[in-house]
């Protein structure tokens, strides 16, 4: 009989150093009104799974693979190999594309020549990785089962997943979110699906839920969402999702131009933000939320510069991570200047090759009053957030900031008890002590853990370094308006892989944050725009021409709230 083993590896205190990156941090603290403070720290060491499959056989394998904790078949993404896992990719027929490798649709029968093969599964960045290795050697038909280990399961938590922007293609969405353990997307456009293959089990597949009827489209970088569409009374007789954006010439259309007429039945979000029009679309005040994870950090191939907009000054081309950190100080500087905006992330217009849901948004509602209807639902929700229960919801907390933009890391933050997105508020002449804490899960090396205050490091750690000091962060003692954030950086190299939480606002006496340096960075932008825009035709320039006067007096007004 073949044979076929897994192993975990565990650290000990020695080891720490070496497997923290693939562990979970929790600070844990007790409150005193504002003021909280750290208390102890869990750690756990999660690691991937290698199993080593030598299977006597060429011909026929079936895989199937099952949640490690409920044993009930799930799908997940399969990627074949031949030789090693730095050998050549193999299709597979039968199965749905995942954009890198294929959708093994809890089982898939494979048809193989003798030699030496790898596989990986990825099942989202809530379950730990599973790689291995297996050989065909004789003509056999042999089965083999895989156990999935989940690290984290942010639903019950009251976290839920959703990617805020992917392609429409012809393969089966459904299929590709139940294989990421995704719960939300807003499609762009629509594609006919193609059949999906029949798999051997008259079974459906059991993942719930599954919310993708909210429609956006891209018109120059700027994404535009019939999300307030998605209600209870914002239905036909059919119960299809009504559509505000069939009826828009986009051709004809500037973007700002269609900016300027959307209604509140509309949000629109910049889905690039290294456009050159950028600080055209703040001036209106009608932007929504920014993508600061979007389709320059996929998996199917690098992004080195920036194709389609302005590049960021001091950007180091040729680097991986640069584009990821430049889209991360663009939108500091965003809400340095005043803005309340969200992040947002996902896969973007032109990303189609990527998995749905590498690049994620988590959302949660703060508890209030909510409370579990049962005891065991009590067990299953331990009272960090208050879970989404529909689209609608899931997308008001987007818009509100309830939020964590992730292609990796798995942040759970509050500040003072306050899920991101909460506005703090106080009278000149006090002092607000606001202390943060937080639950990490991670599967890659990471870097390091910050907390960023009005744009500046309020406290910087190696996560070893994070854990030996008992999971302390320093209290934020905060005596004027701005804004907070925390973040978590990891050594993966090919792009930017963190995560970034929402920030929370504090305002005194009612007055936002409005940074002179990051008022002038956004006027020397519409500068170089301008300067761009000179290169077009008379009655081009016509066109951009109120729009463009428009944004210089915003930003003069503006610079005089400045500090």
């Amino acid at each position: 009989m073949p044979t076929w083993h897994t192993r975990h590896d565990s650290a000990t205190r020695d080891e720490l150093q070496q497997s923290l990156h693939r562990g979970e941090i929790r600070s844990s603290v007790s409150r005193r009104s504002f003021v909280t403070c750290s208390r102890h720290l869990v750690l756990g060491v999660l690691v991937h799974i290698v199993a080593t499959m030598p299977v006597q056989a060429a011909g026929s394998l079936t895989i199937r693979v099952q949640d490690e904790a409920s044993r009930k078949p799930v799908a997940t993404r399969f990627e074949l190999f031949r030789g090693t896992a730095t050998g050549k990719p193999m299709p597979l027929r039968r199965t749905v594309p995942a954009g890198v490798g294929v959708v093994l649709d809890r089982s898939v029968e494979v048809s193989l020549a003798e030699g030496d093969f790898a596989f990986r599964m990825i099942r989202g960045p809530e379950y730990r990785v599973l790689s291995g290795t297996f050989s065909l050697e004789r003509t056999s038909l042999d089965e083999r089962s895989f156990a999935l280990p989940r690290m984290v399961d942010m639903l019950k938590l009251g976290w839920t997943s959703g990617d805020c922007l992917v392609p429409a293609t012809n393969a089966d969405l459904d299929l590709r979110m139940a294989s990421e353990d995704l719960h939300v997307a807003a499609v762009m456009g629509e594609v006919e699906t193609l059949p999906v293959p029949a798999n051997k089990t008259d079974e459906p597949l059991e993942f719930e839920p599954v919310w993708n009827r909210t429609r956006a489209d891209v018109s120059g970088g700027l994404a535009f969402y019939d999300d307030h569409a998605i209600t209870e009374n914002a239905t036909t007789e059919t119960g299809e999702a009504t559509s505000q954006l069939s009826s828009v010439n986009i051709a004809s259309t500037l973007p700002v131009e269609r900016l300027a007429r959307v209604d509140d039945r509309t949000s629109v979000a910049i889905e690039n933000p290294f456009a050159w029009p950028v600080p055209v679309w703040l001036a209106s005040q009608k932007i929504d939320g920014v993508f600061v994870l979007g389709d320059w950090l996929r998996l199917d191939r690098p992004v080195l510069k920036v194709t389609d907009g302005r590049e960021p000054p001091g950007l180091a081309t040729g680097q991986g991570r640069s584009l990821g950190r430049s889209a991360e100080r663009i939108y500091w500087n965003m809400l340095d200047a005043g803005f309340k905006i969200p992040p947002l992330a996902g896969t973007g217009d032109d990303a189609s090759g990527t998995p749905v849901g590498y690049n994620r948004l988590y959302v949660a509602q703060p508890l209030s009053s909510y409370e579990p209807y049962t005891a065991d639902d009590a067990n299953e929700f331990p009272q960090e957030a208050r879970p989404v229960d529909s689209e609608a919801q899931w997308w008001a907390a987007a818009w509100a900031g309830q939020s964590v933009a992730t292609n990796g890391p798995l942040l759970r933050p509050k500040l003072a008890g306050e899920l991101p997105g909460h506005t703090f508020t106080a009278n000149r002449g006090e002092v607000l002590e606001l202390a943060l804490e937080l639950t990490l899960s991670v599967r890659d090396p990471v870097d390091y853990l910050e907390v960023v205050h009005n744009g500046e490091v309020h406290y910087s750690a190696r996560l070893d370094e994070f854990a030996l000091a008992g999971g302390n962060i320093p209290i934020l003692t905060i005596d004027e308006s701005g804004w907070v954030l925390v973040r978590v950086v990891t050594l993966f190299d090919d792009h930017f892989r963190a995560a970034t939480s929402a920030p929370w606002y504090i305002e005194f006496d009612g007055r936002r944050r409005v940074a002179r340096a990051a008022v002038e960075y956004f006027q020397t932008w519409q500068a170089d725009y301008e300067q761009r825009l000179r290169q077009l035709s008379p009655a081009e320039i016509q066109r951009h021409a109120p729009f463009v006067q428009a944004a210089r007096q915003f930003w003069a007004l503006r610079m005089q709230e400045a500090i």
